[in-house]
């Protein structure tokens, strides 16, 4: 099956992580895939995969600009002359240009919602949809029902998978040479997030809870993985607080399991409305132990199904603080939750696992098109 995957950049981010992750396994298993973004940095994984890459020049995140229409132009014109048998879109922009290419070239197209989206008169006038349209959880399953009115029988869940082999931890060594790269000491315990360094994230309720911290496990390390338009506004609150100096940010990482491995629990801050929560699996399969944030409909579902982490309300500073205090003092318990992470990813969140379901929604895309 010949496979062109639309989304908006190839930037360090969930939506491009799982975008390049899922064409890479596709193309192993013997598909022919493409994938239309703005360049980034995960550009570089797609060549290692063999995966071919289109140059897609949808710098707007307005559905109705003229660079949706040059886009969706720019598209059909290498669509003509290199056809593909479906198109899966991933983001609000690109399920434009792809409803638009599937009229015009009549290929059919799937939609992938990685999260939740207010319903503004542009989408509830023209959703795109897909032929059928994949929710990454059942909260935004029900969010495409109920807010954009989606009939059911066109909804399929196909939750996010990842490898889990590719986030195995090393051994001292390696923890304390990567604790060293991000400027960090070797001694002592971390905690840390990786996240984008926004006003949704809530990053403030992370450095809120560090002076509780400090006093049940002193000598404790933070470090924040990340970039944003918030992060000025967080550097200086953190220059307030005690011990500032053992607060560490550092840049967004290309890959995320080596900031994984310099930590010893992780500290989850979902948005308020948050599909799933990718790095929440990439953290359960770098055997991480993890604290979240009980917010966000995605993510507090995928940590109350699988059983897996500690959750505490938003806005109680304390309450985490006391939540990764535990942890950090009782490593028995942190390695059974770290365990029971990773044996959940391995068994329900296999990539081979999400391939095949990705294959089903093709061929049923296909087969309602024939």
């Amino acid at each position: 099956m010949r496979i062109l995957h639309l989304t908006s950049h190839l930037r360090v981010g969930g939506v491009a992580r799982s975008v390049v992750t899922t064409a890479a396994c596709l193309q192993r298993r013997g598909h022919t895939v493409a994938v239309a973004a703005a360049p980034g940095p995960l550009q570089a994984e797609l060549s290692a995969a063999n995966c071919a890459y289109w140059p897609f020049a949808l710098g707007t995140s307005a559905e109705f600009s003229l660079g949706v229409f040059a886009a969706t132009r720019q598209l059909a014109d290498r669509l003509r002359k290199e056809p593909f048998d479906v198109l899966h879109a991933h983001t609000r922009t690109s399920q434009v240009v792809a409803a638009r290419l599937s009229k015009k070239l009549r290929v059919p197209y799937v939609a992938t919602w990685h999260g939740f989206f207010r319903p503004n008169l542009g989408r509830r006038f023209w959703p795109c949809s897909g032929d059928l349209s994949i929710a990454i959880s059942p909260p935004v399953a029900e969010h495409l029902k109920q807010d954009f009115h989606v009939p059911e029988n066109r909804i399929r869940l196909v939750p996010h998978g990842i490898d889990a082999g590719l986030f195995a931890p090393g051994g001292q060594a390696e923890r304390d040479r990567l604790r060293s790269d991000f400027g960090l000491s070797t001694q002592g315990q971390v905690v840390g997030t990786v996240t984008r360094l926004i006003r949704a994230r809530a990053i403030d309720q992370l450095l809120n809870a560090w002076q509780h911290l400090l006093k049940a496990v002193p000598g404790v390390q933070l470090l924040i993985v990340g970039e944003g338009e918030d992060r000025e506004r967080l550097l200086a609150l953190a220059a307030t607080l005690l011990q500032k100096d053992r607060i560490h940010f550092v840049p967004s990482v290309n890959v995320t399991r080596e900031a994984l491995a310099a930590m010893d629990v992780f500290v989850f801050l979902p948005a308020d409305k948050e599909g799933f929560g990718l790095v929440l699996l990439e953290a359960m399969a770098a055997a991480r132990p993890v604290v979240a944030i009980r917010r966000g409909g995605g993510s507090t579902w995928l940590l109350d199904e699988s059983g897996v982490g500690t959750q505490v309300k938003a806005q109680d500073p304390e309450g985490l603080a006391a939540a990764i205090a535990s942890i950090l003092h009782d490593p028995a318990g942190a390695a059974a939750m770290a365990a029971q992470g990773l044996a959940v990813v391995r068994g329900r969140y296999a990539l081979d696992g999400m391939a095949d379901k990705l294959e089903r929604v093709y061929a049923e895309a296909l087969g309602r098109r024939k």
